[in-house]
């Protein structure tokens, strides 16, 4: 669990409308936790770290280092996301390791933007374009008119949106068992204990060769909306019912991811496990939750886990 001494932890953040919280652990089993998050309006980011050894803690922090310049500024173009997280690969990439060990990270996030235009079409550095349909279906009509939610994600660390007590999974496993589910091979159901749910498709680093693109999806932020960023190790141990139960359970956002944590530990708690909680509990005429895209955000932390 989060250590209530600990100078770095994320603890509930006023600032005009918006509060966050997050807790970390390194599960029953793991000695390591490589897990590691951003809680520093307006970036709530999770990061998983692989490779074994220490490679994967090196990845987290790495990545997380580079991510920090998200936080406490005004996001307004959704290449500003894309950059930081092109930025946290080079950074990985960067890491000396040994063949047998390299380091990589998945990522997932949800960064409070004030787009200054529509997202529709936006490219990677790459120049390829990833927009999954949560993309079109959730974004604003026009541009620069309200708070909006840009999430990414790389890998099977997820993103969450409970809006008027429905729990939606923002975005897409980068991983095999997600694959075989698309394609109609497997069931989400079977897919919890198939033996190759831990195989991701794409990371920041980790050897994986071109496959440090996120997928991008926006939604229009709203008052009461409750989003949720975590590691696999929360959601391989809670299926959405659970983490439902939970995040509809009335307590404020630290509260909340600690009993998440907790209650990931009590299924099993068999990888290291992490929970960014950010509530929005006001948004001013025009759409855009008072403060939350400047400088004067929610307070927070980044914190790589321990």
């Amino acid at each position: 669990m989060a250590d209530p001494s600990d100078p770095n932890r994320a603890v509930p953040a006023w600032a005009a409308g918006v509060v966050a919280g997050a807790a970390t652990d390194v599960g029953r089993l793991r000695v390591v936790n490589e897990d590691g998050y951003l809680a520093v309006s307006p970036a709530f980011v999770v990061v998983d770290g692989m490779g074994g050894h220490a490679a994967g803690r090196a990845a987290t922090q790495a990545a997380l280092g580079v991510l920090y310049s998200l936080a406490g500024r005004r996001v307004t173009r959704v290449e500003e996301v894309l950059r930081a997280v092109a930025a946290a690969q080079e950074a990985i990439v960067d890491i000396p390791s040994h063949a047998a060990f390299l380091p990589g990270a998945t990522v997932a996030g949800a960064v409070l933007a004030d787009l200054e235009e529509p997202p529709a079409g936006q490219s990677a550095p790459d120049g390829r374009t990833h927009l999954p349909e949560p993309v079109a279906a959730g974004s604003p009509a026009g541009a620069g008119t309200r708070l909006t939610w840009l999430v990414f994600n790389i890998g099977d660390a997820r993103t969450y949106l409970l809006r008027d007590g429905v729990l939606s999974q923002l975005t897409r496993d980068h991983s095999q068992v997600q694959d075989l589910i698309d394609s109609g091979y497997l069931t989400p159901e079977d897919a919890r204990v198939d033996p190759r749910r831990n195989i991701v498709t794409r990371a920041l680093g980790g050897g994986i060769a071109d496959s440090a693109v996120p997928d991008l999806c926006t939604v229009p932020v709203e008052a009461g909306d409750r989003v949720l960023v975590c590691s696999d190790g929360l959601s391989d141990e809670l299926d959405d019912d659970s983490l439902a139960v939970v995040l509809t359970a009335g307590f404020p956002p630290q509260r909340t991811a600690d009993l998440l944590v907790a209650a990931s530990l009590e299924e099993g708690g068999h990888d290291n496990t992490t929970a960014v909680v950010v509530d929005i509990v006001d948004v001013a005429d025009g759409g855009r939750a008072r403060g939350a895209a400047g400088a004067a955000g929610a307070t927070g932390a980044a914190a790589a886990g321990s």
